[in-house]
């Protein structure tokens, strides 16, 4: 059920991490990345610069941020439909993940799809969830602190 994308957003990601050349995930799935780097790319402009310390390569689910997150998980597997066995052949040496992003007012609750969960064993996927609130509950309870206030300050009066 979507919402306002305002108030609340999610998307999903594949991330594969490790050390060397990202060119090499490129060249073993045969799929473009959205984003990555190699370990040992300048990271900070000067005067600042600093390498980075490991690679990766990211691709994006393709899918709004108003999708459900079992959505976005269905997409990026089935970029990865045929990759099965090249997926398996990365474990060890890399890490395979896919990141799921949540930005909700207050709580995150999600249900995998079971046959979603299989598949991702089955391909050797670990799921990493960023969940993030949108607002600060200590400000919200000092709001609400501040109006109880406000309204007993009107009765007295």
């Amino acid at each position: 059920m979507p919402q306002d994308p305002f108030i609340y957003r999610q998307y999903a990601y594949l991330s594969i991490t490790g050390s060397g050349k990202s060119a090499v995930i490129t060249d073993v799935l045969e799929i473009e990345p959205d984003e990555e780097w190699s370990e040992g790319d300048a990271w900070r402009p000067e005067p600042m610069s600093s390498k980075r310390f490991s690679m990766r390569w990211k691709l994006n689910s393709g899918g709004l941020e108003t999708d459900d997150l079992n959505h976005h998980i269905a997409l990026i597997l089935n970029q990865l439909k045929r990759k099965r066995e090249v997926l398996l052949s990365l474990l060890g040496k890399y890490d395979v993940t896919i990141v799921c992003v949540s930005y909700n007012l207050q709580g995150f609750s999600f249900e995998l799809d079971f046959i979603l969960q299989r598949t991702l064993t089955d391909f050797g996927i670990r799921l990493w969830f960023d969940a993030y609130n949108l607002t600060d509950p200590h400000a919200e309870i000092n709001d609400l602190k501040d109006q109880l206030k406000a309204l007993e300050f009107k009765k007295m009066n």
